[in-house]
This record gives C-alpha cells, sequence and structure tokens, in this order.
C-alpha cells in the first residue's frame, strides 16, 4: 500500500514579507518531487496574504495556522528596529523555553507534520527534532547571529543565542542562501544560491499603463513589507522620469504614481523599469541582482545582513546609496549621478529552491518512519 503524500509545516518569520517570498519558491519546488505533499503554513502573517502569495504562482492555496511565535524584530517602520521591545520578548521566551518547546510539540503533533520547514525559527526545528522528524531551516540569515551582531557583549543577549544557536545545530541541515549572512558558526551549514523570482519585461505596456511616452524612464520606489509613508505626490523628478511608488499611503502627483494602482505583479514591474529605490532586503536584492537592475539603496547600517546584501548585489547592477531625507524629499539627481557613473554589471544567475528542495527530497528517500508522529 502506497504512503499517503506527506505533510511540509512551513513555518514562515513574520518580518516583513521576504521569508515568505523565500519558502514559496522551496515548497514549489518540493511540491514537483515530491507530488501530492500537502503544506501547512505557519505563521502571523494574515492567512489571505499568504493564501494569494501561493496561488499567484499557481500553487495551491495552503492551510494557515496562526502562530507569532517567530517575529524577528519589532519595528517602529521599514528602517527602524525597536530593541528594547524585540530583547524584552525574546527574554520572556527564553524564561518560558520549556513550556514554549512543549507547546510547539503539541502543535507539530496536532497538524500531524512529516517534516518541517522553518524560515528562520529555532523552536519548530527543535520540536520537530525532539519528535524524529526531519527538520530543516533556510533563510538568509539566522536569529542567532543577527542578535549577536547587534548586541555584542551583552550577557542577557548572548543567553537567548546560545539557546537558539542549539535549536538551530538540531536541524538537518541549515540552507544558506545566497545573497546573505554566512552561518559559520553552525556545522550543518549548507550554502545554496540565491532565490529570487524572475519578472516578464513589458517595458511598452509598463509606460502605456502610466500615460507616459515610451522613452519615460521609470524608478521602482520599494521598501518590502513594512509600514514606510512618503509624500512622493509632492516629488518632482528630474525630466523625463517618473516614479511607481509601492509604499503605504502612496498618492498620485506629477512624477509619481501609485503602483498598487497598476495591479502589476511586483517582479514584471521590476523587469520592466529602469532604476530600483529600496532598503537592502533579501528579497528585493535578489530580485534586482537577477534583473541586473540598477538601485539606488537607503542604508541600513544598523542591519547585520545588509552588508552582505550590498556586496553581492554590486557585483550584479549598478548600487549606490541615497539618503533617506533625499527620498523623502524627492531629490534623486546626485545619486543618480553617482551610480549612472558606474560600468554595467552581469546578472546573477541560480535556483536556490531546486537544490534545497533535492537535498530534502533525497532525506526523505527512506520516508518518514513509521509512527513519527505519534511519538511523544
Amino acid at each position: 500500500m502506497s504512503r499517503p503524500a506527506p505533510h511540509l509545516v512551513a513555518c514562515v518569520a513574520s518580518h516583513g514579507w521576504g521569508h515568505l517570498s523565500q519558502t514559496i519558491p522551496m515548497v514549489s519546488a518540493l511540491r514537483a518531487r515530491l507530488p501530492g505533499l500537502r503544506t501547512t503554513v505557519r505563521t502571523a502573517l494574515p492567512a489571505p496574504l499568504v493564501r494569494a502569495r501561493f496561488e499567484a504562482v499557481g500553487l495551491p492555496a495552503p492551510d494557515v495556522s496562526a502562530d507569532d511565535t517567530d517575529f524577528g524584530f519589532v519595528m517602529h517602520d521599514a528602517l527602524r528596529v525597536d530593541d528594547e521591545a524585540s530583547l524584552a520578548r525574546y527574554r520572556a521566551m527564553l524564561a518560558a523555553r520549556d513550556t514554549r518547546l512543549d507547546r510547539e510539540r503539541d502543535a507539530l503533533r496536532a497538524l500531524r507534520a512529516d517534516l518541517v520547514l522553518a524560515n528562520i525559527g529555532w523552536l519548530p526545528i527543535a520540536a520537530a527534532s525532539s519528535l524524529g522528524l526531519p527538520a530543516f531551516g533556510a533563510c538568509s540569515l539566522n536569529w542567532a547571529d543577527v542578535l549577536r551582531a547587534r548586541h555584542p557583549g551583552r550577557a542577557d543577549v548572548a543567553a537567548v543565542t546560545d539557546w537558539m544557536h542549539e535549536a538551530y545545530s538540531r536541524a538537518d541541515a541549515l540552507f544558506a542562501l545566497e545573497p546573505g549572512m554566512p552561518f559559520e558558526r553552525f556545522a550543518n551549514r549548507v550554502p545554496v544560491p540565491p532565490i529570487a523570482r524572475r519578472g516578464a519585461e513589458r517595458r511598452d505596456a509598463l509606460r502605456e499603463a502610466l500615460g507616459v511616452p515610451p522613452a519615460t524612464r521609470v524608478m521602482q520606489v520599494a521598501f518590502g513589507g513594512m509600514p514606510l509613508a512618503l509624500d512622493a505626490a509632492a516629488w518632482r523628478l528630474p525630466p523625463g522620469w517618473i516614479a511607481v511608488v509601492l509604499t503605504a499611503d502612496a498618492a498620485d502627483g506629477p512624477s509619481a504614481r501609485r503602483g498598487d494602482a497598476l495591479g502589476w505583479p511586483y517582479h514584471d514591474l521590476l523587469a520592466s523599469c529602469d532604476l530600483l529605490v529600496a532598503k537592502p532586503g533579501y528579497g528585493t536584492f535578489a530580485e534586482a541582482g537577477f534583473a541586473g537592475r540598477d538601485t539606488l539603496a537607503v542604508p541600513r547600517d544598523d542591519w547585520p545582513e545588509a552588508p552582505y546584501l550590498n556586496d553581492w548585489l554590486g557585483r550584479h547592477a549598478r548600487l549606490a546609496p541615497i539618503g533617506m531625507e533625499a527620498v523623502r524629499a524627492g531629490r534623486f539627481e546626485a545619486a543618480l549621478e553617482r551610480l549612472q557613473a558606474g560600468p554595467a554589471r552581469t546578472p546573477a544567475h541560480g535556483d536556490g529552491a531546486a537544490v534545497i528542495a533535492d537535498a530534502i527530497a533525497a532525506r526523505l528517500g527512506a520516508g518518514v518512519p513509521d509512527g513519527a508522529l505519534s511519538r511523544p
């Protein structure tokens, strides 16, 4: 009698949209290798958003189980971390570590999980491992290394990161996505190529949708899944430029258009524009690297992943910094001059999702151990 299709529980951090964007291609590649794979996503992201993102790439809408364990960091806005609030949550979790682990085990039992893929919570890995289930982590960062880098030398932080490190070390593999942090402390680290969507280049159609001449140059302004209001309606860009703004409360103006009003997929917009204005973030930068898209980046000097993202994108697209004050004022001229003075770059390539799916499928080749789901 054939074994029923395995049930994947994908635990996705709610710190922006990037963790979900990384995870969906992994699930898609796994389904190609494990036909009938059932998927439940555990996350604090809104269930309609999760289902819509899966359906947008032709995948069945997964079940969504609400869970706020992996919050990443509390944020003031898209660029500013609330360190004290974040650390207070982590200290509370450490104080209740046994209860937290028991709750995680109970959740996996209730879902009848056959394997766990965490992006990039440590508790799901620890719980799955203690139940004898295959457990994998995959991301461009891990919270232990991020916290260490943000708070070096603090004993209270070290207690949290030591707990995280021990849990991460139980994973069958920690897939370290390029571009990203190096995961150097982990013996189970497996480097993999980038994961990024490729958009369809539709330059003429985009300019027609914007109601501008075909020669108009388009900048796409995007700051990911965190709130950041910009008064782009007041911008006056250099002649021949227009901005498509994908931020909260964006409004049309002489030099700007609301991106959400176009109804275009993000990656098609990116492939069809001339310039990206963004903060360093995995999904944004990986997709820009695959598109070879010129990028003006607002510095994130306090975010430990940023130097790795900047270094990688600078090898695959022209990259220059721009201050947030200049962005808010719509003053792009100086940054554009610096950017355009640089030489052309070669776009990135690779398929990290396929590498990860092959490794997980190989690990499952012997099947899920009989009785794994009933273990105490």
